[in-house]
């Protein structure tokens, strides 16, 4: 009996883990990527630790994220809390420095990317992943969906349909395959922006593997480093974002290809100056960058289910979520291995793909919407806005007294809100274990 074909919509980092999982588990994966050609794109992105475990039992090891060609990622050692005068909040420690079995990374997205790429190439052949096609809609019949495509480099030119058993729409925040199954809904706006860019400046941040964070209710400022080599030699390849209240825009401005100007955010970023990261302010940071990202942040519901019959969603398309946390890459590789974990038990019990998606959804639905909601309480930056309004109206030397006394305590009850409210991964699960492959 030949296997079900399985396509995955989207190449990103949860399509690519998704493609991984599964073809571990035995299926038959397809990737439909919208994109012409897989560029470096983007900016940087920090991984939790429990994403990490995934990928190494995936085969995608620590090593092959540090590789200087496919990863060049740093494991972070800790994330620092700062006012916006530049008083120490609180300090945590993350991956492996807490304890972790794994690192928590920090990398160039797009170099994270190609760690994951190259490994789904490896197991499902490079001549199943194919670019520029666009989702365009599906037909289902009989157990069998026929999947249409166009290109995106030429639009309104069809790319030959496709049928396949089961399809997985990994294709982010604004999935065509999400629309086509619960329609375009137009998500609220939050009342934040999110301005990022990349910079290159000699010395470290803290310990040359530290995530640092300063700001208030009106504006976080963060900073970490993408790049161990740089830092091998003594520099700070930053990426940096900063999250700040801004009126609805007069368009939807939810695209990373819009860009900013520095002096959009000069004067708030001005206010941060008693903050330092590798001897630059978080204004010389932003003066030093060549393009400044600016994107509008929306917020979505949690779906009640991911259980779409023979058809499921995955990461943004599944669940999006406001940057806070680390949370975003994060869960879309747990959404991976737990789809992996599903389609395994079922082909093992003869159910078929529609159990393998129903259980898929009863692991993940319900955790990943939890994450959602707690990303609207700030995630961890919630600190810096709870301090923030204890302080209101004390001179900095009263400040530092303060926080010197009760800042940890703070810092421990916030913190320790979000943290109780992250899922676990589906590596609890003893059938995960048993996926540990090096195929």
């Amino acid at each position: 009996m030949s296997k079900p074909k399985t396509f995955v919509i989207g190449g990103g980092i949860g399509g690519c883990t998704a493609a991984i999982a599964l073809a571990k588990a035995g299926a038959d994966v397809t990737v439909y990527e919208q994109a012409p050609e897989l560029l470096e794109i983007g900016a940087g992105i920090n991984v939790q630790a429990v994403a990490i475990g995934v990928l190494d039992r995936l085969g995608i090891t620590e090593e092959n994220l540090q590789d200087p060609i496919l990863g060049d990622g740093i494991t972070t050692s800790k994330i620092e809390y700062y006012t916006c005068d530049g008083i120490l909040v609180a300090d945590e420690p993350v991956g492996k420095s807490k304890g972790d079995e794994y690192a928590q990374f920090s990398s160039h997205r797009a170099k994270f990317h190609n760690a994951l790429i190259a490994k789904v190439r490896e197991v499902i052949g490079a001549d199943k992943v194919h670019l520029d096609h666009v989702f365009t809609g599906m037909d289902k019949k009989d157990g069998e969906i026929t999947v249409h495509f166009e290109k995106m480099s030429k639009r309104g030119e069809k790319q030959p349909s496709a049928t396949c058993n089961l399809l997985i729409g990994a294709d982010g925040l604004k999935s065509p395959v999400r629309n086509y199954l619960l329609g375009d809904i137009y998500p609220r706006y939050t009342g934040k922006t999110i301005y990022r860019g990349l910079c290159e400046v000699d010395g470290h941040i803290s310990d040359g593997k530290t995530v640092v964070m300063c700001g208030n209710d009106h504006g976080v400022f963060i900073a970490y480093p993408i790049s161990d080599g740089m830092r091998k030699e003594g520099k700070t390849h930053c990426n940096w974002g900063w999250n700040v209240s801004r009126p609805e825009p007069g368009k939807a401005m939810e695209d990373w290809r819009y860009f900013g100007k520095v002096d959009e955010i000069e004067k708030e970023l001005a206010d941060l100056d008693g903050n330092s990261f590798a001897g630059k302010t978080p204004l010389q940071l932003a003066q030093k960058t060549d393009k400044i990202m600016a994107w509008a942040l929306f917020d979505r519901d949690p779906l009640d289910t991911f259980d779409f019959g023979n058809v499921t969603l995955l990461g943004d398309s599944a669940h999006p979520l406001l940057p806070y946390g680390s949370q975003g890459a994060t869960q879309a590789i747990m959404d991976g291995e737990a789809l992996g974990v599903a389609y395994g038990n079922a082909m093992a019990a003869g159910k078929g793909v529609e159990a393998a998606v129903k259980e898929y959804s009863d692991i993940r639905c319900g955790p990943s919407g939890k994450v959602v909601l707690a990303n609207r309480e700030m995630g961890p930056t919630a600190v810096l806005r709870d301090v923030d309004k204890k302080c209101d109206g004390m001179s900095k030397e009263a400040k530092t007294e303060w926080i010197g006394t009760h800042g940890r305590a703070l810092f421990k009850e916030s913190i320790g809100k979000y943290r109780a409210s992250m899922p676990k991964s589906a590596s609890c699960m003893p059938a995960v274990k048993k996926q540990k492959v090096g195929a």
